[in-house]
């Protein structure tokens, strides 16, 4: 009787594993990437996305997937310095990439239509903020005196 079954249970088995190693990185890959900002000159700067608030350097913290996208830009500053912008760019992740060519064309469709395949740059983003000049520190201090773009 369990001779009559093998062919189902294993081909069931085979089904339940390539659709589980399928299309890796939606499946592995998380609904949160780490945006982590090194300790650099100078001390304690804060650490905005997308003109949010999100911490102090040094910093560290996992941001759904949704929230840091392609073209975000990450902003760190502090009073009397001059702000560095990086624009978030997402890449595809190369192990994600050869596991799915592994399991199959399906996987990696999928992935890319859905673009979990794609990781963002945001590991050790590492600044060094210039001071302003005092001509510079007035301005900032007083919008009205900013040009209007």
């Amino acid at each position: 009787m369990l001779e009559k079954w093998k062919p189902k249970i294993l081909g069931f088995v085979w089904v339940s594993l390539l659709l589980g190693l399928s299309s890796c990185a939606t499946v592995f890959g998380g609904k949160r990437n780490t945006v982590e900002v090194l300790a650099g000159v100078p001390e304690k700067a804060q650490v905005y996305l997308d003109g949010k608030f999100i911490g102090e350097t040094p910093f560290k913290k996992r941001i759904s997937k949704y929230k840091l996208q392609e073209g975000s830009i990450i902003e760190i500053r502090k009073a009397s310095y001059q702000s560095e912008y990086f624009e978030v760019v997402r890449k595809p992740h190369t192990l994600y990439v050869l596991a799915d060519i592994l399991t199959g064309a399906l996987p990696l469709i999928v992935d890319v239509a859905n673009a979990n395949i794609y990781r963002p740059n945001t590991n050790h983003i590492e600044y060094e903020l210039k001071p302003m000049s005092v001509k510079q520190q007035r301005i900032s201090e007083k919008p009205e005196l900013q040009e209007k773009k």
